[in-house]
């Protein structure tokens, strides 16, 4: 049974360029552009495996989204990759405190996010 992601991005552009990568490689993905819809759909499609989330999205930021994402119910066992141009120690720190898994920044190659996410999620 292939891996459930839920992948939360507010550019449409990087949504389904994440999409297609990691629906190529297998994985059922659900996508949301804000951490409001993200939340919906563990509520309604949940569980899910994993989370791959940007940082600076309007509303909840990902950070945010990781702490709720892993209280819920069907988001408790997620791993949470985070996506995001901003890479500073402050915030690779916030996430981590909130069950951040990994990190990657963006720009980022196709076979990173690949080998990131299914590390994360073994």
């Amino acid at each position: 049974m292939s891996k459930k992601i839920l992948i939360c991005d507010d550019a449409p552009t990087a949504l389904k360029l994440m999409e297609m990568v990691l629906a190529d490689e297998g994985y059922e993905i659900h996508k949301a552009e804000n951490a409001e819809q993200a939340m919906t759909l563990i509520e309604q499609k949940g569980p899910f495996d994993g989370g791959v989330y940007d940082v600076n999205m309007p509303g909840k930021n990902g950070i945010e989204l990781t702490k709720d994402s892993l209280a819920h119910a069907n988001g408790k066992n997620m791993k949470i990759l985070i996506v995001s141009t901003e890479s500073s120690d402050h915030l690779r720190q916030a996430g981590k405190d909130a069950g951040v898994k990994a990190w990657i920044v963006k720009p980022f190659e196709d076979e990173d996010l690949i080998e990131v996410l299914s590390k994360i999620l073994v």
